[in-house]
């Protein structure tokens, strides 16, 4: 994904575990399991519309408002929905850890390569959000404070 948010600063990384067996094994191995519950973000959305071959049933899913319309007479494609949007992540549970080192500082800058978070990462003008897969935090001393600013970690562009 072009927008994600590299370790430039070349920072500690926080692994996230996403099911009991990972982050129990990450407790055995020393780690503090940081437990979050999944709450996507409803401004996070994709969108796609199911286009049929008139003849040989064959689908066609399109996700770009631009590339056929129901106007299109000449095309062996008929628009069987209209357009879709849904939240398009699956994760295995409810519930996800950061593994947070025995030896963090408080205050210490680390870098989250797979955030538990809904953040916007990136808009399209055609109505579609995606999800920031990671980013900076500082912890606290009991939580990591996500440094999300969507001026710096948000990229919209036209298509």
């Amino acid at each position: 994904m072009w927008w994600k948010t590299e370790n430039k600063n070349n920072l500690r990384v926080i692994k996230t575990a996403r099911d009991k067996n990972s982050i129990n094994e990450a407790v055995l191995n020393g780690f503090w399991p940081l437990i979050k519950v999944l709450k996507p973000n409803p401004q996070i959305q994709s969108k796609i519309c199911i286009l049929q071959h008139k003849e040989t049933g064959e689908i066609h899913v399109k996700g770009d408002f631009r590339r056929w319309t129901n106007d299109d007479y000449e095309s062996p494609y008929v628009e069987v929905t209209s357009w879709i949007y849904y939240y398009p992540h699956q994760f295995p549970n409810p519930y996800a850890a950061y593994l947070i080192p025995k030896d963090i500082i408080q205050g210490e800058r680390v870098y989250i390569e797979d955030l538990i978070e809904d953040f916007i990462g990136a808009a399209w003008n055609q109505g579609d959000k995606y999800r920031l897969p990671s980013c900076e935090a500082i912890w606290n001393g009991k939580d990591l404070v996500i440094q999300y600013d969507p001026d710096v970690n948000r990229r919209d562009f036209v298509g």
